[in-house]
């Protein structure tokens, strides 16, 4: 007995002492992990011609200064949420995970007015890889002048990033359009694609809220190469308005994964078979909105994905390709997700 309450009494007085250590243990080893991860910026001035205003702004994330990096992931400046998405841990885990540089371009407007020029043989395309260029450089990382590109473009990000495959048709891995859009004539039926440039695998999203670009317009575009056999993927978010980027990062990492293995480590686009995983199909719902366009919003319902080798369903239209079961219930789970944008994000 007084062996055991001596030992219940070193307890005691040990075990804030072993608290403490083990909370310094802990902090210390995510110092250690933050701080392998270097951040550099770049400036790119515009050349005569060029459609861009003044000189663009670039950011760089490399999470090892000495593991080569396989890739880097462009996530296209729009604003406070998509500089959130750009910073959460889940991404950052991710680029770690893969070896991949995270790299965001800052606005870059058109000498005409603010937007940015969505066509990228007008600058952008070119001031992008001049930047790359250089960062590589700055880093140290010399592999970045050829490394694959993952691109994600909000709104009408997503008309410029959806127009690189055709632009860059061997650095680009893979494109996510998320709400993407442009006023007429440069939106997403003007992006003509052929060749190479259908075999980059692109995940659509929309938001079956969104007054602002709406649903037919990106529907319409996945639909066009679907049926030229791109192994695309078509998401719709029936509470999202104009934004839903966070509420994607699941979807967008799980579909990034596989999509990764296939291009990255195997080394051959032509490696995206369709015959593998699942092809998707909903049914459409007009939810009595319209777009800015005035054009009908639709939600997606009675999902459904199954095996390539059996017939499409009469009754729904096809949402493209899932590469896995894991990456198919993430579809179907982002499709029901509130648009928590007006409560929680910046």
């Amino acid at each position: 007995m007084f062996a055991a309450n001596r030992l219940r009494l070193m307890w005691r007085v040990a075990r804030p002492v072993i608290m403490i250590w083990c909370v310094i243990t802990i902090v210390s080893s995510q110092g250690l992990a933050q701080g392998t991860v270097k951040s550099f910026h770049t400036t790119v001035a515009p050349k005569a011609g060029e459609d861009i205003a003044k000189p663009c702004e670039y950011d760089m994330k490399v999470p090892s200064e000495t593991k080569t990096i396989s890739a880097l992931f462009v996530v296209f400046e729009r604003g406070p949420e998509l500089q959130h998405f750009y910073e959460e841990a889940e991404l950052a885990a991710f680029a770690t995970k893969h070896d991949l540089a995270m790299f965001m371009p800052n606005g870059c407007a058109s000498k005409d007015h603010e937007e940015i020029d969505v066509e990228p043989e007008k600058g952008l395309g070119r001031a992008l890889f001049t930047a790359i260029d250089q960062l590589s450089q700055q880093a140290n990382h010399p592999e970045l002048r050829t490394a694959p590109l993952i691109l994600l473009g909000f709104s009408g990000a997503g008309a410029l990033a959806g127009r690189f495959p055709t632009f860059a048709p061997d650095r680009i891995a893979a494109v996510i359009l998320s709400h993407a859009g442009q006023v007429p004539p440069l939106n997403l039926d003007t992006i003509n694609l052929s060749g190479q440039a259908l075999k980059v695998p692109e995940l659509i999203l929309v938001g079956a809220q969104d007054k602002i670009v709406g649903t037919e317009v990106a529907y319409a575009h996945f639909s066009r190469y679907w049926q030229l056999g791109a192994p695309w993927l078509f998401a719709t978010q029936n509470d999202a308005n104009h934004f839903c980027n966070e509420d994607a990062t699941d979807l967008i990492l799980a579909w990034l994964d596989t999509v990764l293995h296939n291009r990255l480590l195997k080394q051959s686009p032509a490696t995206i078979a369709k015959t593998e995983g699942y092809n998707a199909f909903f049914r459409k719902e007009i939810n009595g909105s319209l777009d800015s366009g005035n054009r009908p919003l639709a939600e997606a319902v009675d999902l459904l994905f199954q095996p390539p080798t059996e017939a499409p369903p009469e009754n729904r239209i096809p949402a493209g390709w899932l590469p896995s079961e894991h990456v198919a219930l993430m579809w179907e789970k982002f499709t029901t997700l509130p648009d928590h944008h007006a409560s929680t994000k910046p």
